[in-house]
């Protein structure tokens, strides 16, 4: 299912963004890379998920047919050292990108630091920012600060930081019970997209008061797409607003005690 979100800007529920006039397929943190390995490690990830990843962008590229493929983000956390069979798997996702003299570029939000062996052999530099026709694709963790935009009709589209939004429904007892969300994200200012891989989920609950009065949303629900009433929904508990993020070997601080901008978002 996809939604026109403007002449020039599809919403598909696959957890793309795709620009038909330009040819291009846009995809936020794809980690196939990551498969080979986690799947042997305690916290399996299991094979109905990384087959779902592979489904999702094959059917993709079938569907579309871009000539360009734009991904947001680290191939894997930090583009840091291929583990197990993530080598064999990571060729074959290029290979597999590259097909048909298909163009694929990467967005990151810090090239400088971003070179790792994961891309060596990909012929793919990472760059910071890519304009496609009027819009500029980024990867960074804001969602209401940016440059203005130029030309002033085009929007940035930003891959860093994937909105969740929680939904109260009533359970099967009668009671109140909230379900979280990825969506996609207008602002304004940007269009933010959800993670390609459901395991690199948001860890912000999105809070509809604090959003600019002219923000949409639509939350991503299997194949579907449903648009989301902000102004309709209510402030989430406080155990929602923030989901505790796990800490790992490969989630290295700056030299301030922050976090990057890359990572499982």
């Amino acid at each position: 299912m996809f939604i026109p979100f403007s002449d020039d800007v599809l919403l598909d529920s696959r957890r793309a963004v795709v620009l038909p006039r330009q040819e291009t397929l846009v995809l936020a943190d794809l980690f196939l890379g990551m498969g080979a390995a986690r799947r042997k490690r305690p916290d399996l990830l299991p094979a109905s998920q990384q087959n779902d990843i592979w489904e999702r962008l094959l059917g993709l590229l079938d569907d579309y047919r871009p000539k360009r493929v734009v991904l947001l983000g680290d191939i894997k956390p930090n583009q840091g050292t291929l583990e197990e069979d993530e080598e064999q798997e990571l060729r074959m996702l290029f290979r597999k990108l590259q097909s048909q003299g298909r163009e694929v570029v990467q967005v990151v939000g810090h090239p400088e630091r971003t070179w790792g062996p994961s891309m060596e052999g990909t012929g793919v530099q990472p760059v910071d920012a890519y304009r496609v026709g009027y819009n500029t694709l980024m990867h960074r963790r804001r969602i209401f600060v940016y440059p203005r935009h130029d030309p002033p009709h085009g929007f940035w589209i930003n891959g860093g930081l994937h909105p969740l939004f929680a939904v109260p429904i009533t359970g099967a007892d009668g009671q109140e019970e909230w379900l979280r969300y990825p969506a996609f994200l207008y602002t304004g200012f940007a269009l933010v997209m959800p993670p390609f891989v459901s395991y690199a989920q948001g860890w912000e609950v999105m809070q509809p008061e604090r959003l600019p009065r002219q923000a949409r949303a639509w939350k991503v629900l299997g194949e579907q797409l449903a648009p989301l009433s902000l102004p309709d929904l209510p402030p989430p508990p406080e155990s929602l607003k923030n989901l505790a993020r796990a800490q790992g070997k490969n989630r290295k601080k700056d030299g301030r005690g922050a976090e990057p901008d890359e990572g499982i978002d």
